[in-house]
C-alpha cells in the first residue's frame, strides 16, 4: 500500500508537465501540417493566384497609315468676280489680263458746282501764273491733259498683244480650269498612335491556359499628301470693248502711266504733264462677249493633303498561356470600329497661255471636312513579362484593317482607304 501511494504521488508532477506540454505539441504539428500544405501549394502551378483584371498603356507602329486616291483633278475657280452686266453702266470691271476702270471729270475739269468745263472728246491745259521782276505776269502752259468724254474710259489696262482683235477691240478674259478626270494616287508611310487596353480573366482552358476578353481603344493619325501637274481644259469669259477707231497702245499698257514730259510755253520742262492716254469703250461691246472651252491647254500644277485621325475602339476574346513564372503569350481578336475625321486640303494653280504673268489659283489652301464610322476587325499576339505580382511589359505584333470612305472638295474626290495595316506595339501593364 505504501509503494501504490507513493507512484500515484510521481505520477502528479508528470501529468502536470504533459498538460503544460500538450498546445506546444499541438502547435508543433500544425505548424507541420500547415508547412507540408504550403509546399504542396507552391509545387502545384494551378493554384497560383493571377489577378483577374489586366490594364495596358503603350504605342504601337504601323507599317501604313492607309493611302488615298484623289480624284477630278484640276479644277481651279476662277479668282476674280464676273464683272457687272453692261445695264450696271459705267463701273469698274476687273479681269485676269486686265481692268477697265470707272471714270469722270478730274476735279480740275469741273466749277465750284461740280459741272464739267473741260470739252469732252477734246484736251484742257494747266497753267500758271508767273510774276517777274518787273511785277508784270504771264501766263505759262505747264500741261496738256485729254478730257473726260461721257461713255469712254481714260482708266484702263491690259497686259498682251494677244488680246487686241482685228476690228479694233481689246479682249478682257477670266479664267478658270476644268478638270478632265486626272487622278493621282498616294499610299502613306508608317504611321503611330497611342492605345489603352482592359481584359480580365474569366477561366481556365488548361492548366497553363487562360481565356477571357479584351477591350480597347487608341488613337491613330491620318497624314497623306502628294504634287505633280495635271493637264484640264481652259475655260475663258471675254468680253470685248472698243478702241473707237485708234490704234491700241503697246501691250503691256495702263494709262496710269500714259504721260511723258511737257515742254512749257516758256521753255520749261514740266514733268509727266502731257497725256498719252488713248480712250476706251466704258462697256463691253453688247453681245459680242463669249466663253470658250480649251481642253488640254491648261497645265494645272497641285499639291493635295488629307490630314487628321481616328479613334479606335475593338472587343474581342483574349487567350493567354503561362510560358514560365514570369514570362506569357496573350493573343485577342474581334471587332473594331473606328471614328475617323480628316481635312482635305487643295492649292491648284495655272499660268494661262499666253499670258507668263497671268496665274489662276484656288484660295491657300483651299479646305473641307468629313466625318465618319468605319467597320472592322484586328488581331494582336503580345509576349508579356512580369517585373513583380501587379507590373510588367508587353510587346508584340498587331494587325487591323477598316473599310474606306469618300471626301469631296470642289468637285474634286479623295477616297481614303486605311485598308489593311500591320505593326508592332509595345507598353506597361498592371494587374490588380
Amino acid at each position: 500500500m505504501h509503494i501504490f501511494f507513493m507512484s500515484l504521488r510521481s505520477l502528479k508532477p508528470i501529468a502536470t508537465l504533459a498538460l503544460l506540454a500538450l498546445p506546444a505539441l499541438l502547435a508543433a504539428q500544425t505548424s507541420s501540417a500547415e508547412e507540408e500544405r504550403l509546399q504542396k501549394l507552391m509545387a502545384d502551378s494551378s493554384q497560383w493566384y493571377v489577378p483577374k483584371n489586366h490594364i495596358s498603356i503603350g504605342f504601337h507602329l504601323l507599317n501604313s497609315g492607309g493611302k488615298v486616291r484623289y480624284g477630278n483633278l484640276g479644277t481651279v475657280a476662277a479668282n476674280v468676280s464676273a464683272p457687272a452686266p453692261a445695264s450696271a453702266g459705267a463701273v469698274t470691271r476687273s479681269y485676269n489680263n486686265g481692268q477697265v476702270g470707272q471714270d469722270a471729270p478730274r476735279p480740275i475739269e469741273q466749277d465750284a458746282n461740280g459741272n464739267q468745263i473741260s470739252t469732252p472728246g477734246g484736251r484742257y491745259p494747266t497753267t500758271l501764273t508767273v510774276t517777274a521782276p518787273d511785277g508784270t505776269t504771264t501766263t505759262v502752259q505747264t500741261g496738256d491733259y485729254l478730257s473726260y468724254t461721257p461713255g469712254l474710259t481714260r482708266n484702263w489696262s491690259y497686259n498682251t498683244a494677244a488680246q487686241v482683235t482685228g476690228n479694233g477691240r481689246i479682249g478682257f478674259s477670266i479664267y478658270s480650269a476644268v478638270s478632265e478626270g486626272a487622278t493621282a494616287q498616294k499610299d502613306s508611310g508608317p504611321t503611330g498612335g497611342v492605345e489603352f487596353e482592359f481584359s480580365r480573366v474569366m477561366g481556365k482552358v488548361a492548366k497553363r491556359m487562360e481565356w477571357g476578353f479584351a477591350a480597347g481603344v487608341a488613337l491613330n493619325s491620318i497624314n497623306n499628301k502628294t504634287s505633280g501637274s495635271v493637264t484640264s481644259t481652259l475655260h475663258a469669259d471675254t468680253d470685248f470693248y472698243s478702241l473707237n477707231g485708234q490704234a491700241a497702245p503697246a501691250a503691256p499698257y495702263t494709262t496710269t502711266t500714259a504721260f511723258v514730259d511737257y515742254l512749257g510755253s516758256n521753255g520749261t520742262v514740266y514733268p509727266i504733264a502731257l497725256e498719252t492716254t488713248i480712250p476706251l469703250s466704258a462697256l463691253p461691246v453688247p453681245g459680242a462677249s463669249t466663253s470658250t472651252d480649251t481642253p488640254g491647254a491648261a497645265t494645272v500644277n497641285g499639291n493635295w493633303q488629307v490630314k487628321g485621325a481616328y479613334f479606335l475602339l475593338r472587343v474581342g476574346p483574349s487567350l493567354r498561356a503561362q510560358l514560365t513564372e514570369r514570362l506569357g503569350l496573350n493573343a485577342s481578336f474581334g471587332v473594331a470600329g473606328a471614328y475617323a475625321g480628316s481635312t482635305y486640303s487643295v492649292v491648284e494653280s495655272f499660268a494661262v497661255p499666253n499670258n507668263p504673268d497671268v496665274t489662276v489659283s484656288t484660295p491657300d489652301p483651299e479646305q473641307s471636312t468629313a466625318n465618319k464610322f468605319l467597320s472592322g476587325y484586328y488581331a494582336d499576339l503580345n509576349l508579356q513579362l512580369a517585373i513583380n505580382e501587379r507590373t510588367g511589359l508587353f510587346g508584340g505584333v498587331s494587325a487591323q484593317k477598316f473599310a474606306s470612305y469618300d471626301q469631296t472638295l470642289g468637285g474634286r474626290t479623295a477616297h481614303i482607304d486605311l485598308g489593311s495595316a500591320v505593326g508592332v506595339r509595345g507598353g506597361v501593364s498592371f494587374r490588380f
